[in-house]
């Protein structure tokens, strides 16, 4: 007799334990509610904030304080006269500290400037890969505007046919010397050439 009420006396403990967890579950399930359905308030403009702001001061407080901005005093006209009876904090300016020269090594720089490039014929990779699905009139007016080291860039890596077509989208003069350029090579671009720009000119 002493066994069935030793089980009995265990039998409850998980049944008060299920029950404190269901209560403890809906209490969390009610909070997110009502404070999902307070944010959604506000989101929605259903509930005024400005106005619980002013109500109940909450520009004052720790942690939502910076979230609301505190409200202009009846009289004022202006926030320029509210911040001249409330002026801001004012912080101490700290001495800045001069930033050192950075020194790279060549081998830094070479990593640099072979991640450039490689970045760079991503982009011009993708650009080609766009031309290509453009119609050639389309694609040849947006070239017209762009400079011919560029212009010729995009178009090595395009289909030859689609290239041949845009270059008969070009005038005459400007396709005579893209195809020049593209049968000796392509030059330096002009920020690093100065003369190779004159002679464009």
């Amino acid at each position: 007799m002493a066994d069935l009420e030793e089980n009995d006396a265990s039998g409850k403990k998980p049944g008060k334990f299920k029950k404190i967890l269901k209560i403890f579950g809906i209490l969390l399930l009610l909070m997110v509610l009502i404070i999902g359905g307070f944010c959604l308030g506000i989101y929605f403009r259903l509930i005024d904030s400005n106005e619980m702001n002013e109500k109940y001061g909450l520009y004052d407080m720790p942690i939502i304080g910076d979230m609301f901005v505190r409200p202009v005093p009846d009289g004022e006209s202006s926030v320029d006269e509210a911040e001249k009876k409330n002026p801001p904090k004012v912080e101490e300016k700290k001495p800045q500290k001069k930033s050192k020269d950075v020194v790279l090594s060549k081998e830094e720089i070479e990593k640099q400037t072979k991640e450039r490039q490689a970045e760079e014929k991503k982009r011009i990779s993708k650009l080609a890969r766009l031309y290509n699905e453009m119609k050639p009139e389309d694609a040849a007016k947006i070239l017209e505007g762009m400079e011919d080291d560029i212009v010729i860039s995009i178009l090595q890596k395009m289909d030859e046919s689609q290239v041949s077509q845009i270059l008969t989208e070009f005038n005459t003069e400007r396709a005579a010397g893209i195809t020049k350029i593209m049968y000796n090579g392509l030059p330096k671009r002009p920020a690093q050439n100065p003369s190779a720009n004159n002679k464009n000119n």
